[in-house]
């Protein structure tokens, strides 16, 4: 796989889970982030590969009743500004 190819996926993935709420996260979105983590730790991709691990985690979370839904959106917040180095030149975000 390549960076585009796993930066596309991934924000296929976040959109997802954006749009069908934070409560109940479907159990095939946890193994595709399982292969887009192992994916990006090929790629050499550490950071990016923490962060989906840190958002399995907390799905995992999630389901146990350990954690709450906001702690989910945070996850996605901090993946998606990482993925934002990967769109390329001349974004801009604003305030």
């Amino acid at each position: 796989m390549t960076e585009e190819a796993l930066r596309i996926e991934l924000e296929k993935v976040l959109a997802n889970l954006n749009s069908s709420g934070f409560g109940a996260v479907d159990p095939v979105i946890s193994k595709k982030l399982d292969y887009l983590s192992a994916s990006a730790d090929e790629l050499g991709m550490k950071e990016g590969s923490h962060l989906i691990n840190n958002l399995i985690m907390v799905i995992n979370a999630i389901k146990e009743g350990k954690s709450k839904p906001e702690s989910l959106k945070l996850r996605l917040i901090a993946l998606e500004f990482y993925l934002m180095k990967f769109s390329g030149p001349g974004i801009t975000i604003d305030l």
